[in-house]
């Protein structure tokens, strides 16, 4: 069930950590199915975001459009930039509407956790708020006014001692000989460590000597962090990486050749099954803690330790 080439991304560590059951069934049972009816609608059932998350996806892709244009010479409004955000929330509202119709259609799911939405004017006037916030900011003004800017997308990855890693930035910036990598994170202020985390992985995309860039919200300002990675930091981050593939491995050996989804360990907290898109997929949804307890005796009859999987 494991890739031909472990693949490390953001997305898929926090799944992982969250959840082993849901990363399985995500990255192992839905690719390998994915040529079945069934299959495709597993796939289509990990892209349904909350409104919420939606939110700061147009943020960043807003913004991005924003830096393309500006560099092409075309400086928007705030009233085209309100339009532009309105717009490209819409659309993803939409997409995720079709989709929970389109699964709910298949029978695979039922759960009400999976509700059609509108858009709400509250959320696309803080979205543009904070578009407008972050354009205006003193350190990204400067970053568009002094030499070029270029896009990137999520989908350009690096190999780095056989492990595919996504990790890419949102921007590259050249000045003079200086190179700096941008990363945009509307969603939330990261800890210290794991920026430094971040920054040792996005320096592969550039070189020792390249500066990385964090925009990231803090109770709804934008806030500005640069940093260099050392070689030890770098070092540190690419063991990290290691562990986390062995995590993985584990994950996927788990299910076993008759793919057994019984020995995959449930989430460690309630909390992570709150907002789960596979919840009436798994046990959990007749209790977490009853679930977890059957799992436990599962274990036990099988003769296989519980500290192992659990």
């Amino acid at each position: 069930m494991f890739p031909q080439q472990p693949i490390w991304s953001n997305t898929r560590v926090d799944l992982l950590q969250r959840c082993s059951r849901a990363f399985v069934l995500r990255y192992g049972v839905a690719q390998l199915s994915q040529n079945h009816p069934k299959g495709q609608a597993l796939s289509e059932i990990f892209q349904i975001q909350t409104p919420w998350i939606l939110l700061h996806q147009t943020i960043r892709e807003t913004v991005l459009e924003y830096v393309e244009d500006y560099a092409n010479g075309t400086i928007w409004s705030t009233g085209l930039l309100s339009t532009k955000f309105k717009h490209g929330f819409t659309q993803l509202i939409r997409k995720r509407n079709q989709l929970i119709k389109q699964i709910m259609e298949t029978g695979l799911i039922s759960q009400p956790g999976f509700q059609c939405t509108q858009v709400e004017a509250h959320l696309v006037e803080m979205g543009t708020k904070l578009c407008i916030g972050l354009i205006h900011h003193p350190e990204f003004v400067r970053i568009l006014e002094v030499g070029t800017i270029k896009r990137l997308e999520p989908t350009d990855s690096i190999h780095q001692q056989n492990v595919r890693i996504y990790n890419a930035p949102d921007m590259m910036h050249f000045n003079n000989d200086q190179q700096f990598l941008i990363k945009i994170h509307p969603f939330q202020q990261r800890h210290k460590t794991e920026l430094e985390l971040q920054a040792s992985l996005l320096q592969l995309y550039g070189d020792e000597k390249t500066t990385i860039v964090f925009f990231h919200l803090n109770k709804r300002a934008w806030s500005c962090r640069k940093i260099v990675p050392n070689p030890t930091q770098k070092n540190q981050a690419i063991g990290i990486v290691e562990q986390d593939i062995k995590h993985m491995m584990n994950a996927f050996y788990s299910v076993g050749k008759h793919n057994d989804l019984s020995k995959v360990p449930l989430a460690d907290s309630y909390r992570s099954c709150m907002h789960c898109n596979v919840q009436s997929l798994c046990p959990t949804r007749h209790g977490y803690e009853r679930a977890k307890a059957e799992q436990r005796a599962l274990m036990c009859q099988k003769g296989t330790s519980v500290a192992e999987y659990i």
